[in-house]
């Protein structure tokens, strides 16, 4: 989200002065840090991060509602989401102000299966692909992705093979809201 337009990307690493290991992190820094980052991929990450505090707030408050809409769904096993998984963790660590939130990121599993996933993703019109944040929404079926040589391995850790990972991003919520029930109303009942 921090780049947010898709055309960069970079990291970082922050090392805590006050941690416990900072003495020996810093010092493997020292030796193995490459700095390999494009003067241009710089300028873009500098250009789009401009208003990463404002998109955040959307995002949040965007994804905030569609995870509401999916944990509402009797089609939904399971909504991953801060809110609905471990809040209690996730608020020790929030920004204390009024537009904090959860994040654009969750994952959604049905009750009907690899049927009602397929049938789901088939129908949600967003676009298709792996992210940790864009301004567009992304879904992508993660598992499959992530885990595909490996099925039983993530499901013995209970990630489902069926799992749709959701990237929500600036969209009018009310399309979003429509899209995402739109895809559930796909979900067949038999």
């Amino acid at each position: 989200v921090f780049s947010g337009d898709s055309n960069v990307m970079g990291g970082s690493i922050v090392l805590n002065p006050s941690g416990t290991l900072y003495t020996q992190l810093h010092s493997a820094m020292k030796v193995v840090f490459e700095d390999l980052m494009w003067c241009e991929d710089a300028i873009f990450l500098e250009r789009n991060s401009r208003d990463f505090m404002h998109r955040v707030v959307k995002i949040n408050n965007n994804a905030l509602v569609i995870a509401e809409l999916l944990h509402g769904s009797a089609k939904v096993a399971n909504v991953a989401y801060p809110k609905f998984t471990t809040p209690e963790n996730y608020q020790q660590i929030m920004r204390p102000t009024a537009d904090a939130g959860y994040g654009g990121l969750l994952s959604v599993v049905f009750v009907g299966g690899e049927r009602a996933s397929q049938q789901f993703f088939d129908s949600l019109l967003c676009c298709k692909g792996p992210s940790l944040g864009t301004n567009f929404t992304l879904a992508s079926p993660y598992t499959i992705l992530a885990h595909f040589t490996e099925l039983e391995w993530a499901a013995q850790y209970g990630v489902s093979a069926n799992l749709v990972r959701i990237s929500v991003g600036l969209e009018p919520q009310a399309e979003l809201v429509s899209m995402f029930q739109a895809a559930l109303d796909a979900i067949s009942d038999a």
